[in-house]
């Protein structure tokens, strides 16, 4: 039983702003480096509240406070999100520049398609030497978080494969995105995304069958034995796989889909927000950024789990679930109007990327329609009737174009690229008729 302690957290804030005020604040410290400490100071207050008062979330491990203090900072957040919506383009550059001065110079992108061979007759071990760095160690960890939050493979495969789909689609309009093939497939897809689920299941599996310890911490006399226990109180004391059931029913799915949609586009809000800002990748801004919405994302997507599947005995979104979300639609809205102010993202979506977009919508709509409109869900689990078929045809179908897209948006094979601008070109402006 966790019991808060409201007049100790009120002590230890009022000794460190004591601290602070007296070896880190200077009489003659610059304009900048006080309004830094100031605002630092600010938002360490407002955590130490929120850790105090805040709700709590449905996570216990490490402490219920750590978990108010997440959610205190993802309220920071928003505040200075509602704060930059309001700046206009060159005045936020200019308070990145106070921040940090080396953020005048344009960064410097990676072309990941300049050369896609895998070894050459003087370079054999050329996929090697230039593409391992410490991204594929990022996206090895950031998919055994992913499968952590989500809790099943399925759905973390998911959010891999998807995302990849992702960056063909736009690599018009972020160049960093255009990638190789075996980028895309066998590094991305296989090796590290796919490796970091695998360790994000064993991680499952290994806290799903975590024993009970009933004995008290009282009672454990070696020092050895009291930090074990000490150690042990910071990791879950288990991690239950989430059913997500995505075909049970037409909300269900649309609820799966919508987690899927959140967690895709807060990844697209990295690359847009820091291309627009000119903020390089492995800057601290953007990593500090990422580790906010990991925390957050933790007991958010455990909030809406229980939320959708009806455990939640307040039967009402968490405010996890509500900051998050809030916070990532306010990242789109500021990344759009500085989009527009910049005049960025101008490029039209190629030909050959869009019709097969919209060919394979309709196709799944259709598919929903009959999948869940007509099929019962007897008939679903089944898989025998001639209206299954029928609806497999088009989810099949629409994930064809969509595989059909994927080989023709990427950069080094263009498969069947030319033939399809060749006899499609002609109507593409009848078919897109809205450009």
């Amino acid at each position: 039983m966790y019991t808060p302690r409201t007049l100790s957290v009120l002590i230890v804030l009022l000794a460190v702003f004591l601290f602070m005020v007296r070896y880190c604040h200077y009489l003659d410290m610059d304009v900048v480096s006080s309004v830094k400490l100031g605002l630092a100071a600010s938002g360490v207050s407002f955590i130490a509240f929120g850790a105090t008062h805040l709700p709590d979330s449905m996570l216990l491990r490490p402490h219920p406070s750590f978990w108010r203090a997440v959610l205190a900072v993802g309220v920071l957040y928003l505040a200075l999100l509602s704060f930059l919506l309001f700046q206009s383009l060159d005045t936020i550059r200019a308070i990145l520049l106070l921040h940090d001065p080396s953020l005048k110079s344009l960064p410097e992108e990676r072309q990941y398609a300049e050369d896609c061979r895998i070894f050459t007759s003087d370079d054999p071990f050329l996929f090697v030497r230039t593409t391992f760095d410490i991204f594929i160690v990022a996206h090895t960890l950031g998919y055994f978080a992913k499968t952590i939050i989500v809790r099943d493979w399925r759905a973390s495969t998911c959010i891999s494969v998807v995302f990849e789909i992702v960056e063909v689609t736009f690599q018009h309009a972020l160049p960093n995105f255009k990638e190789c093939w075996w980028d895309h497939l066998l590094l991305d897809v296989l090796i590290c995304n796919g490796g970091g689920t695998l360790l994000g299941i064993l991680a499952l599996r290994i806290f799903h069958a975590r024993r009970y310890n009933w004995v008290l911490s009282d009672n454990v006399k070696s020092k050895c034995g009291k930090a074990r226990r000490f150690i042990s109180q910071l990791v879950p004391q288990s991690l239950v796989p989430y059913e997500w059931n995505v075909f049970l029913s037409p909300k269900r799915f649309v609820q799966f889909l919508l987690l899927l949609s959140l967690m895709t586009l807060q990844e697209l809000n990295t690359f847009t927000v820091k291309h627009i800002l000119h903020i390089p990748p492995k800057h601290h801004l953007v990593v500090l950024r990422l580790v906010m919405w990991l925390f957050l994302a933790i007991p958010a997507v455990c909030e809406y789990y229980f939320y959708i599947s009806g455990l939640d005995p307040t039967n009402k979104l968490g405010p996890s679930v509500w900051v998050s979300v809030v916070n990532l639609l306010f990242e789109v809205v500021l990344a759009g109007k500085l989009a527009v102010e910049g005049n960025y993202f101008q490029e039209p979506m190629p030909g050959y990327i869009a019709i097969p977009w919209i060919i394979s919508l309709i196709s799944l709509c259709i598919w929903f329609a009959i999948f869940f409109g007509v099929l019962t869900l007897k008939q679903r689990m089944e898989k025998r009737c001639l209206l299954y078929a029928i609806s497999s045809v088009f989810f099949y179908f629409g994930c064809g174009c969509v595989l059909a897209m994927f080989a023709m948006g990427m950069p080094d094979l263009q498969i069947g690229r030319e033939a399809f601008q060749r006899y499609v070109y002609p109507y593409e402006r009848y078919i897109i008729f809205w450009r």
